[in-house]
């Protein structure tokens, strides 16, 4: 089965970029382009891992991650921050609103893949311990 990853990001060359990158490595994609979206996605689609932009208009990925933390009906099994962000202290704010992982942007599509491919490992790798 192929794992679910929604890219939340307003920039359309973020979303395509990260779209692309992971299609080719085998996900199933979907994208929002603002929290609300966000949000909305989260609930239907029930992806397995969301990159989430920090900085979107409607709600930004702070309120997104918090709210989604909040409400165990909506947790994906993992929120990266996907952000400019990169001063220091930027990615302790995210994991403290909710975010299990941080990634920079501008960054390599390799580099999404890989951060991408270690939160779906460590998902599996729980659930096969569950089982």
């Amino acid at each position: 089965m192929k794992a679910k990853v929604l890219i939340a990001d307003d920039d359309i060359d973020n979303r395509t970029i990260a779209q692309d990158a992971l299609e080719l490595a085998g996900y199933d994609v979907v994208t929002a382009v603002d929290g609300q979206e966000a949000l909305d996605k989260i609930a239907s689609e029930k992806p397995d891992v969301v990159l989430l932009d920090m900085s979107m208009p409607k709600l930004d990925g702070w309120e997104v991650a918090r709210r989604v933390r909040d409400d165990k009906d909506l947790a994906p099994a993992a929120i990266i921050a996907f952000t400019a962000h990169a001063l220091v202290g930027e990615e302790l704010k995210a994991k403290a609103a909710g975010c299990d992982d941080y990634l920079s942007k501008p960054c390599m599509p390799k580099a999404i893949v890989e951060k991408v491919a270690l939160w779906i490992n460590r998902s599996r790798a729980r659930s096969a311990e569950a089982a």
